[in-house]
């Protein structure tokens, strides 16, 4: 039988060439079926996070077309109250902040559920109409084999690493003004850089506030991009904070970029206990070091969340019993919690009694507000054995204080304030606070700090610019 060399090799150059597209077809809908669920990630986390709205792009409206296609496979969230200025996020917003839906998200973005989305999604990305998906090139999510695209892109992450160690230069040599804009560009190379962003925020945050002054209020000029009022020193802070959502948005999964928003910038900088708790919470919600939700309950602590602080650390407890044996922290924030708890219940019947509309109801609260202080004290004085807890020492003359003021015995009440917010800078402003109510209340001379302090409270959050509410 006669061989035909050149029928069998043409049969076999298009049998590869058939694999090879077949491969390249393949590989082509992995990319964008990646891009597509990063995609989705972004601009769910936005959503849920309540952030930027991405006003002319086109993100929300593809979103809501993601969420209407594949409602009957999500399963079912807990959603968040709702008002009418603020209605209720779509389900799939709330999904993808859970890390345990990743492999279902992921299915949908890959499978023909989503196939229309999937392709407004590319169409969306070569026209630049998606705000949340501007790092992810349309020729990026269409690449397959090996072509001069890949080639370049292949090294972005060592190009980052370069121009990352630039940004240094730049640090050491005190040329901040040059360092932005390289650092916009090194994530825009590898947005999955994690130092780069948490390095990048503290530098933001700290380092180029340094040797900044607190804006005072009244210097202060409303921004409409961020709506706050801020001073140059402040604008940074705002800065950070952008630069740390960035990097979520991208990064969803990361704990870090959580917990240095909320610890880091809104703790620490900005004293706003809220967010912190916020993003401290978002933390925990993700794969986290042990030292997470500490700070986490110190926060909701200082937020006036006593008792989500006291479950916290109870079940901190439970999750690492060894945090009780040579270390009382756990312990001792339980007892501070139970009394900060028992003196908000007291407080709050003191003011039903000021309500109450009887003599007999007004007693029933009164004794209600007695048994509250008398097991606050309880709780102070366990902590406190020969004057050794400053805290529990300083809630104890703040309770005294209000018994001393009550009597209308103002220079004693706040004298003894005087000594409590020295002895724990925990209760500084709120002593304060009540140093010029007590003195107001008992005609004593306010000091030039604490008339201008009073000018500050009665001026409020207002600042140049800002409009009227």
């Amino acid at each position: 039988m006669k061989k035909h060399p050149n029928i069998i090799l043409a049969l076999i150059l298009i049998a590869l060439l058939g694999l090879g597209s077949l491969v390249g077809s393949n590989v082509r809908h992995l990319r964008s079926s990646k891009a597509f669920y990063q995609w989705i990630l972004a601009a769910g986390t936005n959503m849920r996070m309540e952030w930027q709205d991405s006003g002319e792009y086109a993100d929300d409206e593809l979103l809501r077309s993601v969420n209407d296609a594949c409602m009957a496979f999500l399963p079912d969230v807990e959603q968040p109250e709702t008002t009418p200025d603020a209605p209720a996020p779509l389900a799939i917003s709330q999904v993808v902040g859970d890390l345990s839906n990743d492999t279902l998200l992921w299915n949908l973005a890959r499978g023909p559920v989503l196939k229309t989305q999937r392709d407004e999604f590319l169409a969306y990305c070569q026209d630049k109409k998606l705000l949340f998906a501007k790092d992810i090139d349309y020729a990026e999510a269409q690449a397959s084999g090996v072509n001069v695209f890949n080639l370049f892109f292949g090294f972005r992450k060592l190009a980052a690493s370069f121009v990352w160690v630039q940004v240094d230069r730049y640090w050491h040599k005190g040329m901040l003004y040059r360092m932005l804009p390289l650092m916009k560009t090194v994530v825009t190379l590898d947005p999955n850089f994690i130092d780069a962003y948490l390095v990048g925020a503290w530098h933001l945050a700290y380092n180029a506030t340094a040797k900044m002054q607190d804006t005072p209020q009244p210097l202060k000029t409303w921004s409409t991009e961020y709506q706050a009022c801020v001073g140059e020193k402040e604008r940074y802070y705002y800065m950070a904070i952008d630069y740390l959502k960035d990097g979520i948005r991208k990064n969803p999964r990361n704990f870090k970029l959580y917990f240095d928003l909320g610890f880091g910038v809104y703790k620490i900088k900005m004293k706003d206990y809220a967010n912190a708790v916020k993003y401290l919470s978002e933390a925990v919600r993700q794969p986290h070091e042990r030292w997470v939700p500490r700070q986490l309950f110190i926060c909701q602590e200082l937020d006036h969340q006593y008792e989500e602080a006291k479950a916290g650390w109870e079940d901190y407890i439970k999750r690492y019993p060894d945090s009780v044996s040579g270390d009382e922290v756990a312990p001792r924030f339980i007892k501070r919690n139970e009394g900060m708890i028992a003196e908000q219940k007291m407080r709050e019947a003191l003011k039903k009694a000021e309500q109450s509309a009887t003599p007999e109801e007004s007693a029933k609260w009164k004794q209600e507000a007695e048994t509250q202080k008398q097991l606050a004290l309880q709780i102070w004085n366990e902590m406190n054995p020969n004057e050794s807890d400053p805290f529990a020492a300083a809630r104890i003359k703040r309770l005294r204080a209000e018994e001393l003021a009550q009597e209308k015995r103002y220079y004693e009440a706040y004298s003894l304030l005087e000594l409590a917010r020295f002895e724990s800078n925990s209760i500084w402003d709120e002593a304060s606070n009540l140093i010029i109510q007590y003195k107001q209340e008992g005609g004593i001379p306010l000091s030039l700090s604490e008339k201008k302090a009073l000018l500050r409270n009665q001026a409020g959050d207002t600042c140049q610019g800002k409009p009227a509410v």
